[in-house]
Protein backbone atom coordinates (compact mmCIF):
# COMPACT_ATOMS: atom_id res chain seq x y z
CA UNK A 1 0.00 0.00 0.00
CA UNK A 2 1.47 2.99 -0.92
CA UNK A 3 1.96 6.43 1.46
CA UNK A 4 -0.59 8.69 -0.43
CA UNK A 5 -2.91 5.87 -0.07
CA UNK A 6 -2.67 5.30 3.52
CA UNK A 7 -3.34 8.29 4.54
CA UNK A 8 -6.07 9.17 2.31
CA UNK A 9 -7.83 5.17 4.31
CA UNK A 10 -6.54 7.30 7.82
CA UNK A 11 -8.07 10.39 6.92
CA UNK A 12 -11.30 8.34 6.27
CA UNK A 13 -11.45 6.11 9.27
CA UNK A 14 -10.87 9.87 11.59
CA UNK A 15 -13.70 11.15 9.52
CA UNK A 16 -16.10 8.58 10.21
CA UNK A 17 -15.09 8.28 14.01
CA UNK A 18 -15.86 11.64 14.25
CA UNK A 19 -19.06 11.54 12.57
CA UNK A 20 -20.27 8.25 14.76
CA UNK A 21 -19.49 10.12 17.93
CA UNK A 22 -22.20 12.81 17.06
CA UNK A 23 -19.71 15.79 17.66
CA UNK A 24 -19.75 18.23 15.17
CA UNK A 25 -16.19 20.70 14.82
CA UNK A 26 -16.69 24.04 15.19
CA UNK A 27 -20.03 23.72 17.62
CA UNK A 28 -19.74 24.65 20.95
CA UNK A 29 -21.59 23.50 23.65
CA UNK A 30 -24.53 25.20 25.28
CA UNK A 31 -23.08 27.37 28.45
CA UNK A 32 -25.26 28.23 31.63
CA UNK A 33 -25.93 32.01 32.27
CA UNK A 34 -23.32 33.31 34.31
CA UNK A 35 -24.66 34.61 37.72
CA UNK A 36 -22.68 37.67 39.49
CA UNK A 37 -22.68 39.28 42.63
CA UNK A 38 -22.28 42.71 43.45
CA UNK A 39 -23.68 46.23 42.50
CA UNK A 40 -22.90 45.90 38.98
CA UNK A 41 -24.96 42.45 38.55
CA UNK A 42 -27.12 43.43 35.81
CA UNK A 43 -24.50 44.95 32.87
CA UNK A 44 -21.65 42.19 33.85
CA UNK A 45 -24.81 38.82 33.70
CA UNK A 46 -26.06 41.84 30.47
CA UNK A 47 -22.31 41.19 28.82
CA UNK A 48 -22.12 37.68 28.93
CA UNK A 49 -25.41 37.13 27.31
CA UNK A 50 -25.40 39.26 24.98
CA UNK A 51 -21.89 38.97 24.03
CA UNK A 52 -21.39 42.44 24.29
CA UNK A 53 -18.09 44.04 25.69
CA UNK A 54 -18.58 46.30 29.16
CA UNK A 55 -16.11 48.93 30.73
CA UNK A 56 -14.96 48.52 34.15
CA UNK A 57 -13.00 51.11 36.09
CA UNK A 58 -10.77 50.08 38.43
CA UNK A 59 -8.58 52.83 40.56
CA UNK A 60 -8.69 55.31 37.66
CA UNK A 61 -7.80 52.81 35.13
CA UNK A 62 -10.20 51.14 32.58
CA UNK A 63 -10.53 47.44 31.63
CA UNK A 64 -12.90 45.97 28.47
CA UNK A 65 -13.80 42.97 27.78
CA UNK A 66 -16.88 40.24 27.44
CA UNK A 67 -18.10 38.64 30.45
CA UNK A 68 -17.03 34.57 30.79
CA UNK A 69 -17.43 33.62 34.15
CA UNK A 70 -18.17 35.50 37.38
CA UNK A 71 -16.38 32.96 40.26
CA UNK A 72 -18.12 32.57 43.54
CA UNK A 73 -14.96 34.38 45.27
CA UNK A 74 -16.04 37.32 43.54
CA UNK A 75 -13.92 37.68 40.58
CA UNK A 76 -14.92 38.10 36.82
CA UNK A 77 -13.18 36.83 34.18
CA UNK A 78 -13.20 38.78 31.31
CA UNK A 79 -11.81 37.72 27.49
CA UNK A 80 -10.67 40.62 25.04
CA UNK A 81 -9.71 41.18 21.49
CA UNK A 82 -5.96 42.15 23.02
CA UNK A 83 -5.97 39.68 26.42
CA UNK A 84 -7.18 36.13 26.07
CA UNK A 85 -8.08 36.07 29.83
CA UNK A 86 -8.44 39.06 32.05
CA UNK A 87 -9.60 38.31 35.54
CA UNK A 88 -10.79 41.34 38.06
CA UNK A 89 -11.56 41.57 41.89
CA UNK A 90 -15.44 42.14 41.91
CA UNK A 91 -14.41 44.42 45.42
CA UNK A 92 -12.26 46.80 43.48
CA UNK A 93 -14.68 48.15 40.73
CA UNK A 94 -15.10 51.59 41.39
CA UNK A 95 -17.93 51.88 38.20
CA UNK A 96 -19.37 50.09 35.32
CA UNK A 97 -20.37 51.26 31.73
CA UNK A 98 -21.53 49.15 28.86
Amino acid sequence: MSAPTSRLLSLTAFCLALAATGSAIGQTPAKEPVTCKGPFKALLEASNANKRGVTLFLNGQTVSGIVVACNADGSIEMSAQQYGRIIVLGERIDGAAM
